[in-house]
């Protein structure tokens, strides 16, 4: 039976590690990041108080992150843009519908397909590029970015590390767990990754071996561990 390390964080990797095991691939995870406040985290409250046309959210995190300010502020009315289904669901399971998601699962995508003009409100990661909201710039949007939570690597015990090297794949949901694996494990896996921006990075990264989806989601991402493992062309 083949084996993939599972590198989100941790309570984070059961949807995945249900679809592997359901098809016959073992999982390992190994947690090799966990989210912290960011800088801007406690101005966030305040913020949903303005008027804005969009606020725009890029993940699942930070759809957490607003919905924990949003509930605290006593629920204001907002116009949310979620960049893809996975964040628009943590939305909605909370009461708090999307009122757009573009075509595709990425930051220009939702940049380039956002309705409308005005202000908009960027609850981000302090990880995160500047694609959105320099995309939205040039449209004549007015963006607001607050980095509302960050990502950090957490220590790897060397067993575990050693464990992940032998496994048959590694999965990949961001550009920073690449690098976290880099700094705390290494080694060349096949890396089967969440969406082309991880994909990037984890080819820029020096893995040799790396297979992402046309469209991020789940099972999207499923495919792409079956492609890892040789289970799949």
């Amino acid at each position: 039976m083949p084996t993939v390390v599972l590198t989100r964080e941790r309570g984070k990797n059961a949807a995945l590690r249900a679809r592997l095991e359901a098809l016959g691939i073992a999982a390992f995870e190994l947690p090799l990041l966990a989210h912290a406040p960011g800088p801007d985290q406690d101005r966030l409250e305040a913020a949903l108080g303005e008027a804005w046309d969009w606020v725009v959210v890029t993940s699942p995190e930070g759809a957490r992150v607003l919905l924990e300010a949003w509930v605290a502020a006593g629920r204001p009315e907002l116009r949310v843009a979620a960049v893809g289904t996975g964040t628009a669901r943590v939305l909605e399971d909370a009461g708090l519908r999307p009122g757009f998601v573009p075509s595709r699962a990425k930051g220009a995508a939702l940049a380039q397909e956002l309705p409308g003009a005005g202000r908009v409100l960027y609850p981000a990661s302090a990880l995160a590029d500047a694609t959105l909201e320099a995309g939205l710039g040039a449209r004549g949007f007015r963006v607001v970015r607050l980095n509302v939570y960050t990502t950090l690597p957490v220590e790897v015990p060397p067993e575990a590390a050693r464990r992940a090297r032998q496994a048959d794949a590694v999965a990949f949901a961001s550009p920073s767990a690449v690098r976290a694996w880099v700094r705390a494990v290494g080694g060349d896996l096949p890396a089967a990754c969440i969406g082309e921006t991880t994909a990037r990075a984890a080819r820029d990264a020096g893995f040799s071996r790396v297979f992402y989806p046309e469209r991020p989601g789940l099972e999207g991402w499923v495919r792409s561990v079956l492609q890892a493992v040789g289970h799949m062309t």
